[in-house]
């Protein structure tokens, strides 16, 4: 589970927060140098406050509640916000002549581990358009700052005689260089985005292999945590078995030399018969057990189906099943029958115990064999089971009075090992089963 819980959102939010911090401490790091060094910045109050409004979202980030409901928005959200502030900041410490303007690449690498393809690349698209902004407004800014020239004063506007003399070679130099620095500023905005586009290509693949594969991992370990309670169950029901057996069959003998007055004759009959039952249960899982030391064989879905139903009806003579069946393709053959046999019988027995419970002894039983597979929807009467109930049931073994808990447990993990699946939902007045096993899985 470490796999998975790596890439919950709460600890993705937080990582989040730990990289913002080390960026916003870089950027101080770096203003700190550039007051040092006397850069030329155009506000430092601006700047400041620029990095406080970033430092300010990362303690709201780490403030917010139940960050898991939205965090996809929130990812893209401050990848936006920091690209606009990171923008802002270089547009006041020089814009694209800055060094420090590949940090616009950051909120794109961040975006592209965190947020689904298409929406990483909207983030590479819109940092790709701050950049190109900062390109515009510093020529314009430039532009601006020569038009006005010659309202300064200073020794480097000052023009010499022998300046004037060379002015026309100094205009053709001068525009040389102006030609060379533009293909330099054009070459630096294609790297920019050749560089946008394959991080987020590159690292977006990467991270939906990875969330991929922690998905399977995750799955993985789920299916060995059932195996091994999947197995400590089997050996207590085996040790159970065992041990009932000597007892079940001494009460036996002594009911039938029990010698009752004749008021109390039937329900030494029930007793007897409830016995016989036991023994029989007790038989049929010692034949469950020595069949599976035998060579795996086939047998087709439909008549597994109907030889547990009808297996199952024998085993409860009060119940009143109404059986139906739809056959609409053709049959295909189950590996291993004697777990959906077994998955069945429980599923039943448990659907039968409701309804009893609320006095109304029937179940309705349907199986349905189409093109995707075969289907199989029990219905019983019972009071029904509450919205956490249904969420729960089959997932985890859960002790209970009622004798729900184990027995899904076990029937929706035989049933998923056939690959397929069981769902409950609560109907009008009991509780619907539907199990499905898809064809050629296995």
């Amino acid at each position: 589970m470490i796999a998975l819980s790596a890439l919950q959102p709460e600890h993705q939010v937080r990582q989040l927060a730990r990289f913002r911090w080390g960026l916003i401490a870089f950027i101080a790091l770096a203003m700190l140098v550039a007051w040092l060094l006397a850069y030329v910045v155009s506000s430092w109050p601006l700047l400041l406050l620029l990095l406080g409004l970033q430092a300010a979202s990362n303690v709201l980030l780490n403030l917010l509640p139940n960050t898991g409901r939205y965090s996809i928005r929130l990812y893209a959200l401050y990848a936006l916000g920091d690209i606009l502030l990171l923008s802002c900041m270089l547009l006041l410490t020089g814009g694209v002549g800055n060094g420090l303007v590949a940090l616009l690449l950051l909120p794109v690498a961040v975006s592209a581990v965190l947020l689904p393809g298409r929406l990483c690349y909207l983030v590479a698209l819109i940092a790709l358009l701050a950049y190109s902004l900062l390109l515009v407004l510093g020529d314009v800014g430039s532009m601006h700052s020569s038009g006005h020239s010659s309202g300064l004063s200073g020794p480097w506007l000052e023009l010499q005689p022998e300046h004037r003399v060379h002015d026309s070679s100094a205009s053709q130099h001068s525009g040389h260089s102006h030609g060379s620095f533009d293909q330099h500023l054009q070459q630096m905005w294609w790297a920019f985005a050749l560089s946008a586009g394959l991080i987020s290509w590159f690292i977006s693949a990467q991270a939906g292999q990875i969330r991929q594969q922690a998905r399977v991992l995750s799955q993985l370990q789920q299916q060995q945590l059932q195996q091994e309670q999947m197995l400590a169950l089997a050996t207590f029901a085996a040790n159970t078995a065992h041990d009932l057996a000597t007892p079940i069959q001494t009460m036996a003998l002594i009911a039938e030399e029990l010698e009752m007055p004749a008021g109390q004759q039937p329900q030494l009959a029930d007793l007897q018969s409830q016995l016989q039952r036991c023994q029989q249960l007790v038989q049929q899982l010692r034949q469950d057990a020595s069949s599976l030391r035998q060579p795996q064989q086939t047998e087709p879905v439909q008549a597994a189906t109907a030889q547990a139903v009808q297996r199952w009806l024998a085993s409860r003579p009060d119940i009143e099943a109404h059986c139906s069946k739809t056959l609409t393709d053709d049959d295909f053959a189950l590996p291993e029958p004697q777990i959906l046999t077994a998955a069945l019988l429980n599923i039943l027995d448990n659907a039968a115990d409701a309804s009893v419970a609320n006095q109304q002894p029937r179940l309705d039983i349907d199986w349905q064999l189409t093109r995707a597979g075969c289907s199989i929807e029990i219905r019983d009467y019972g009071e029904g089971l509450s919205e956490q109930r249904l969420q729960e049931l089959g997932k985890l073994p859960q002790l209970s009075e009622q004798g729900l808990g184990i027995g899904q447990f076990l029937a929706n993990a035989s049933i998923e090992r056939l690959g397929g699946q069981v769902q409950r939902s609560n109907q009008q007045d009991g509780t619907l089963t539907r199990i499905f096993i898809p064809r050629g899985q296995r």
